[in-house]
């Protein structure tokens, strides 16, 4: 009732009142007002203790509410649902207080498996009466109570910043992802977003919508300039690992990056190309792809890397040829002493023709191994299953292994350049709805990187 402004505050202020009920107790640091504009506690030092199965891994803290015992959630769902059915509180914004301390509760614990059956029907209940003032925030209210027992709940305290969004009614924020060669997607986060929803809405944007594709994508959570790289759980909650690097690095990032290749590749989405062709590339300038040739590389290797050397320079969308020292970064390091530099400019330009009729898409497209491209390689090209070089493939990433998200492993950060901006902070208004706001923002920094390799002499 202090929340909903129907019981004097005496002193606190609302985010003290939302601390108490998230169970923030009074020695994580200084009240609200004290210099440097801090809230009513130190939000980002301490993890969420969930009992009861709640999946937490942090230590116990005194006071709070509801991080206690089961029947005291379930007493404080019970009094919000009471304080927010046929509110007749004079405070013109009671109601709309009350239902967003519940959005708040949903998105951290669980009620009891009694009590979720008439929680759920309420929300539910709310949502189809027409005329309902807050048919919005109840369906908010009841994903965010599926997602915390499908998941567990968030299980990190609010930063500042988001506290201070979801007590204003501001339910989600813009969040940049980075995919390879520093493609940019802004997604909407909302509060109990976890990595499997990025990964799945990415997905989609690629063309994929099966669950054995969405398996093969991780997020990566990046801070300290990508020298510290970690896969996320798809269990994880976005804004609880953000809250986590805001604490490391104010310019963290998080990278969207496909781990595993048994799915068989697809060219008819332009995103989905973009983002492998651009994870590909620096392995095979770097000769990850290829196995050194026991003598001098025959002919047909030679022509082969030529076109793909030349896919490079048209995936660049580029009509003009190429120059001697552009070749020289198409060409892989074990390859670059097989010819001399003017020659591998005339090999690669015997291709041009036929390269500069194909869109920069269409390039990459070919560049990965569409079977189009093969057709005049012979069929070992043909069976090449991601780069088009055919023999020359000596790894693939087809049954490789990798580690598990989540799991305690060491990755390493990858070749190919990224930006590093650091994520919008744009929240958002209740209700949830709406499309997210993507671009592809691909800078010449990023192609002068993807287009980088060993100069041959």
């Amino acid at each position: 009732m202090k929340f909903m402004g129907d019981w004097p505050l005496k002193g606190q202020t609302e985010l003290d009142v939302v601390c108490a009920v998230l169970k923030v107790p009074p020695s994580l640091g200084s009240r609200a007002g004290a210099p440097g504009g801090s809230l009513g506690y130190s939000l980002q030092t301490a993890p969420l203790q969930h009992s009861g199965g709640g999946g937490g891994d942090g230590g116990q803290h005194g006071g709070g509410l509801c991080a206690d015992q089961e029947v005291m959630r379930d007493e404080v769902y019970c009094q919000i649902v009471k304080q927010t059915t046929d509110n007749t509180s004079p405070k013109m914004d009671s109601c709309q207080k009350g239902w967003r301390l519940l959005y708040i509760l949903t998105a951290y614990y669980k009620c009891s498996e009694v009590l979720k059956p008439y929680l759920l029907w309420h929300l539910q209940e709310t949502c189809r009466s027409p005329g309902t003032q807050f048919q919005g925030i109840a369906k908010a209210c009841e994903q965010n109570l599926r997602k915390t027992f499908q998941f567990g709940g968030r299980r990190q305290f609010p930063s500042s910043l988001e506290l201070k969004a979801m007590v204003a009614g501001r339910s989600a924020k813009r969040q940049l992802f980075l995919l390879p060669g520093g493609i940019e997607r802004h997604l909407k986060i909302k509060t109990c977003s976890v990595a499997l929803d990025v990964i799945e809405e990415m997905c989609y944007e690629m063309g994929l919508h099966r669950p054995e594709a969405f398996d093969e994508y991780v997020i990566f959570a990046v801070t300290n300039g990508g020298q510290n790289v970690r896969p996320l759980s798809r269990r994880e909650y976005i804004l609880d690992v953000a809250t986590e690097m805001e604490q490391v690095d104010n310019s963290y990032m998080f990278w969207y990056r496909r781990v595993i290749w048994t799915q068989p590749l697809k060219f008819d989405n332009e995103l989905y190309v973009t983002m492998h062709y651009n994870q590909v590339l620096p392995d095979y300038l770097k000769g990850l792809f290829n196995i050194l040739p026991p003598l001098q590389p025959s002919e047909q290797q030679c022509r082969q890397v030529s076109k793909l050397a030349a896919l490079q320079h048209r995936a660049k969308d580029s009509m003009y040829l190429p120059t001697v020292r552009e070749v020289q970064g198409y060409v892989p390091p074990q390859f670059c002493q097989a010819l001399k530099a003017q020659s591998w400019l005339n090999a690669v330009l015997q291709h041009m023709p036929q390269v500069q009729a194909l869109s920069a898409h269409q390039a990459r497209a070919q560049f990965l191994g569409k079977p189009s491209f093969h057709q005049d390689w012979g069929q070992e090209g043909a069976r090449s299953p991601y780069i088009g070089a055919g023999s020359l493939v000596g790894r693939t990433y087809e049954g490789a292994a990798h580690p598990s998200p989540g799991g305690d492993c060491e990755v390493l950060a990858e070749g190919d350049s990224v930006h590093e901006d650091p994520a919008v902070h744009s929240w958002l208004q209740l209700p949830l709805c709406g499309d997210h706001a993507g671009r592809l923002d691909v800078t010449e920094d990023d192609a002068a990187a993807a287009g980088a390799g060993t100069e041959c002499s």
